[in-house]
């Protein structure tokens, strides 16, 4: 998990969502420090993994799961399972024997397109987003579904455009895809400029993002993985009611959102998955079909990418995440 670096802040949910589940399950957990580094994920997942952990969850970031399973592919020379509750970019989901919890990348700005539809119709849309391959598979699925969805799209930008250029597209709407420093300096820069204007991203998505973006979120969207009032009665483990109030009952002392449900959540699967014989994790995961309180849980038979899961959209009103669209797809 990232105690430090770039992930921080999605690493304190990671370690308060494992955590409740430990306590429920009664296992011990090791939590070791990746400093959100691709490399040192690799050589901590190796480190735990030799250790004799019953399974290893993680790491956080797309780019840190890729790294972890490359690794573990050279290291074993066959197909081991690499547990992932962070890693949503669409080619690490597809990557071997990668057993995924979250929705693909390519539905985050698709959900918000449906939002922004939902909320002002018509509304000309600008795309900001970083160069990686998280954000690249989320623009152009937006972008292949934009025309379907009644999305119209002004302009593609990057984080290192001036917000000038822009403002000078107005649009009614900005989507922001990328690291959260990136995305809260957006933010900060088009407000005055756009006065108006629906903002979104994906870090709006986090609990503290009002600390982040040190300013009132309201009107803020994002897309999440889980959110506390959407209901369900999982087959797997606790609901969501259960599982909020084992957090307001321990010593997490962090409001939860879907960072710390995912990593939950994955731990329930992997664990469910060990119980099941023969003594193969990830051909009990391949044909699974069940939910927990995160959600629903099926993976595509020929991708291997998650499909049962279905992202929502929340918006910031008077200092919470509300949902304005559930589930967004």
């Amino acid at each position: 998990m990232p105690a430090s670096g770039r992930y921080t802040v999605q690493g304190v949910q990671v370690r308060a969502g494992v955590k409740l589940w430990a306590r429920r399950s009664g296992a011990r957990v090791v939590f070791q420090d990746d400093r959100s580094r691709p490399e040192e994920a690799a050589r901590v997942h190796a480190k735990l993994t030799e250790r004799g952990c019953r399974f290893v969850l993680g790491p956080y970031g797309s780019d840190s799961t890729r790294a972890v399973v490359e690794a573990v592919a050279g290291r074993d020379g066959a197909e081991a399972v690499v547990w992932n509750h962070g890693g949503a970019a669409d080619d690490v989901q597809c990557l071997p024997g990668v057993v995924s919890l979250p929705s693909p990348a390519s539905r985050y700005l698709t959900a918000l397109g449906r939002a922004i539809v939902e909320l002002r119709p018509s509304a000309a849309v600008a795309l900001v987003c970083a160069p990686g391959r998280f954000a690249r598979f989320a623009r152009e699925a937006l972008e292949r579904a934009a025309p379907s969805l009644g999305v119209g799209i002004v302009g593609a930008f990057s984080f290192t455009d001036r917000p000038a250029e822009l403002a000078e597209a107005q649009p009614q709407a900005i989507l922001a895809c990328g690291p959260i420093e990136r995305e809260v300096k957006l933010f900060r820069a088009v407000a005055g400029l756009l006065p108006g204007a629906i903002l979104g991203g994906v870090s709006p998505a986090l609990a503290a993002f009002p600390d982040v973006l040190g300013d009132d979120p309201e009107g803020f969207l994002a897309p999440v993985q889980w959110h506390p009032e959407l209901g369900s009665s999982p087959a797997l483990g606790p609901s969501s009611p259960e599982v909020i109030a084992e957090a307001h009952d321990s010593d997490t002392g962090e409001l939860l959102d879907y960072v710390a449900a995912q990593s939950y959540a994955t731990a329930l699967i992997a664990d469910h998955c060990l119980a099941l014989p023969p003594d193969d994790p990830i051909g009990a995961a391949r044909p699974l079909s069940t939910t927990t309180f995160f959600g629903a849980f099926e993976l595509d038979p020929t991708s291997g990418i998650q499909r049962g899961h279905k992202l929502s959209v929340i918006r910031w009103r008077r200092g919470r995440q509300e949902l304005v669209l559930a589930p967004a797809e």
